[in-house]
Order: C-alpha cells, then sequence, then structure tokens
C-alpha cells in the first residue's frame, strides 16, 4: 500500500473516530446527530489535511 493511501485511510480513521466522540454525547435526535457527525468528519478531516500538507511543505525548510 502506498503511503498516500495509507495516509489518507490514517485521515479519514481519526476523522470518522474523533466526530463520533465529539457527537456521542449531544442529547439530540438521530437525524442531527447524523448530520453533525458528517460536519464535525470533515471539518476534522481537512484540517488534518491542511496540518499534514503544512508539514510536508515545511519539512525541506527544517
Amino acid at each position: 500500500m502506498s503511503p498516500a493511501i495509507a495516509g489518507f485511510l490514517g485521515v479519514a480513521g481519526f476523522a470518522g473516530l474523533a466526530g463520533w466522540l465529539i457527537v456521542r454525547r449531544k442529547s439530540v435526535e438521530t437525524p442531527v446527530k447524523v448530520m453533525m457527525f458528517f460536519g464535525y468528519f470533515w471539518l476534522v478531516a481537512f484540517s488534518l489535511l491542511v496540518l499534514l500538507a503544512g508539514a510536508y511543505y515545511l519539512r525541506e525548510y527544517l
């Protein structure tokens, strides 16, 4: 498996776990929890991708 695919799967897995952990304590109806999960999932996933892209870019300067 290429490192890019492994990294993407790691980011997706971490974002899924983080989204589930954030949403599971909310006391709202199930459809709202599903929508909140996807919102938190994408927020965490894009944040991680930005951080990883920045780390990859700065790697040659450190």
